[in-house]
């Protein structure tokens, strides 16, 4: 009955190689631009945080906006992936992570003093207390709802971060320019949003066919 059990095993697996690449070919995907907002690299007044800060204050991350798909049938993947959102040269090294409902956040500090990482955003409010980059494992959060969070850091306050939680498998952020793709999406209706921070979000209906590329350009807002 092993020997059964295996040869049915690899059928299943040889099945779903043979059939991946049918499904994908009959997908679409999205490629798009979001307006981001032009900024100017302000100089960190890192003298107020004389006995805080013991080596090089990196530039702050680029600007990104959210992406990701809504419709009635779409929901969050049942088991969403354990994510990673560094603290490096006292910053975060994301400005922005789009992640799926149900997932694990971890927290490294990999910089020689402490920081402590809290967010009062309603979706999860929390607050990790003050650790170093010696503490194994690195704090976690589980992100259990939809919404969009801020990040911040209780000893150096120019430390910026944003999380937005999705209830959809289909999700991504721009690059610094702006631009963003989405690919192997189903054909069908879809509410397509975009998110900068908690006032600036677009949201357009949108209509994905097979093997084919809509785009789209989202206004200024």
């Amino acid at each position: 009955m092993l020997r059964i059990h295996r040869t049915s095993s690899w059928f299943c697996v040889l099945a779903i190689c043979l059939c991946l690449p049918r499904l994908l070919a009959n997908t679409g995907s999205i490629q798009g631009q979001v307006p981001l907002p032009e900024t100017d690299e302000a100089a960190i007044p890192v003298e107020k945080y004389r006995g805080k800060i013991s080596g090089q204050v990196a530039t702050a991350p680029p600007l990104v906006a959210a992406v990701w798909l809504e419709a009635p049938h779409l929901s969050a993947p049942a088991k969403p992936p354990v994510v990673t959102l560094p603290q490096t040269n006292y910053q975060f090294v994301r400005s922005l992570i789009v992640i799926p409902t149900g997932t694990t956040v971890l927290f490294p500090n990999n910089d020689s003093d402490y920081h402590n990482i809290y967010s009062l955003s309603r979706p999860k409010r929390f607050d990790l207390g003050r650790y170093k980059k010696s503490e194994n494992p690195a704090p976690t959060v589980l992100f259990d709802k939809a919404g969009f969070l801020d990040l911040h850091c209780e000893i150096h306050d120019h430390m910026r971060a944003r999380i937005r939680v999705v209830d959809s498998p289909y999700f991504g952020t721009t690059d610094a320019k702006g631009q963003f793709t989405l690919t192997n999406i189903p054909p069908g209706t879809y509410t397509l949003h975009a998110q900068l921070d908690r006032k600036t979000t677009w949201k357009q209906t949108i209509v994905v066919q097979k093997k084919a590329t809509t785009r789209i350009t989202f206004p200024k807002s």
